[in-house]
Formats: C-alpha cells, structure tokens, sequence
C-alpha cells in the first residue's frame, strides 16, 4: 500500500490523461517513497505543473500531499484497521455501504486489492465508488511475485472487468518493470488480437490500469470470461484449427519466449506489448 517510484509515475500519467483528484479515495492508506531523484525527473518530464517543493519531502511519510498537489481536495482511505489512520475503516472484502456510491473522481489502488481474498469484491466496490467520469487508477502484482499477496493479475482481467458493458473503459493496461524508474509497456486487448498475449520476465512486474466510469450501471453485468475461450464459444473469430507444423511452430515460440523472458528484465517483445517512452508514458 505505497506510491512508490513506479506508482508515483503512474499517477502522473493519470493526470495526464484527464483523471479529476478533486474527490480521492485510496484502498489502504498510502505510504508516500518515491525515490527522490527519480520523482524529480518525473514531475519535470511529465509536465504537470507541479513542483518537488509541491510534494514535500520525499521520504516515507503518507501520500496525501502529494495527492493534494494532483488536485485533491479530500483524500479518504479504506481500510480493514485503523494502524495506520485510514479515515474510513472497512472490511474490503465486503461491500462498501451504499451512501459512499458515486461519492469519489479518483479511486486508487496502489498494491491493496491483491491482498484481499474476495478480489471481484474489491473490483466491484471501486466501480460503485465512482463518480460517473471519474478514474480506477490500480498498480498491483504481476510477474515473479508470488508469495507477496493473495494473488498475482493478468493484464485481461481489467480489460474484461473495466467495459462498456460494466460503464467504464480502459484509458490503458500496462506492464511496469518493478525496479525504481523502471519501464512502462502498453499491453493490448487479446479480445482486438484474438489471441492470448502472454509475457514472462526474469524480475518482479508490476500490472496497472486507468479506467474511466462512462456511465452508471449498477453493479458488474455478468462475470467477465476471457476472450479467447469466448470467441470459441461464439465460433466468431476464432481460428482455424492449427496444423500439426503450425502447431510445432507456435510451441517453439513459446519455448523461446520463456528462455529470454528467463535471462533478461524485459518482457519479450510479442506482439501486443509495446514498449513506452517517457514521452509515450504521459500522453496516453
């Protein structure tokens, strides 16, 4: 539960991109260590208008100025406990009460869902949470980090829970190398590509999404299925059955993807994951 350097960039690009702070909730109480150097670099590359001085000091403290700096003018936080002062303390793996409905133009989520068993639930209540044109901003475990939390995410997940059908759409899925000021990767829709898009590293990444409330519907429509088996179920789209060679071809591939995926940080570059400048990172 932290803005850390990764983070902390992250919710740059969600400025960017138009996401009102004005009314912030965060799930967990955000403990606020970018490292110094990088966060300077990243205020100065991204544009915003904000200065270091804007943030205070870099250290671990609690995020709440810097979140002020983004244009929040309340900043709530949901919590299980009150340890750590969360202004509301709630169990997320319940429903969240009704009065806080479309109270909020920001929920975020900076490593807390992963660690609460009923995740759908977690989902569902920042759907609720929102505000009609308001933003999920979520960075949460991918790759290598088993043991950290309940779970790891795959970058569909958001792609089928945050849809129109559900009111909301996705500014972005990316994939962020863990290390401090590390790299950001644009992940496509597997459903536009009709294939799985799968990656392997060698390190710890990150997943994260920015999605934005379009309309209000209530509730998730129908548990999300992922796109491939629901193509194939449909029979539109789906492919032809591969031949033997083709089918030899495409597990080489594979073979090979994991091997680099193993000896090298970087997500082996398939089809579907698009590697972001700084540049690229705040203009989404």
């Amino acid at each position: 539960m932290a803005i850390d350097t990764q983070a902390f960039r992250l919710l740059l690009a969600a400025r960017k991109t138009g996401a009102d702070f004005s009314r912030t909730v965060t799930f967990g109480r955000q403990s606020f260590y970018p490292k110094p150097g990088h966060a300077t670099r990243a205020l100065a590359r991204s544009n915003v208008g904000i200065t270091p001085a804007q943030i205070g000091p870099v250290r671990h403290c609690y995020g709440e100025t810097f979140l002020k700096a983004l244009g929040a003018q309340t900043v709530d936080s949901i919590d299980a406990s009150g340890y750590e002062g969360a202004t509301l303390v709630h169990d997320l793996n319940q429903p969240v009460p009704s009065q806080l409905h479309g109270k909020y133009t920001l929920v975020y989520d900076g490593g807390t869902t992963e660690h609460v068993f009923h995740y759908p639930q977690t989902l569902l209540s920042a759907m609720q949470l929102l505000a009609v044109g308001g933003h999920f901003v979520s960075i949460t475990a991918g790759n290598n980090l088993s043991g950290h939390g309940f779970y790891q995410i795959s970058p569909e997940l958001f792609f089928r829970v945050f849809n129109p059908a559900n009111g909301f759409e996705t500014v972005a899925v990316l994939l962020a190398d863990g290390r401090p000021g590390g790299r950001f990767y644009r992940v496509a829709d597997p459903a536009v590509l009709k294939e799985r898009i799968e990656f392997t590293t060698s390190k710890p990444f990150l997943v994260a999404v920015i999605a934005r409330k379009v309309a209000e519907t209530g509730a998730l429509q129908a548990a999300p299925q992922q796109s491939d088996y629901a193509q194939a179920w449909r029979g539109a789209g789906a492919k032809p059955p591969a031949t033997k060679l083709g089918r030899e071809a495409r597990r080489v591939l594979s073979q090979l993807r994991l091997w680099l995926g193993r000896r090298f940080y970087l997500p082996w570059q398939s089809r579907g994951i698009t590697a972001l400048s700084d540049e690229q990172l705040y203009s989404l």
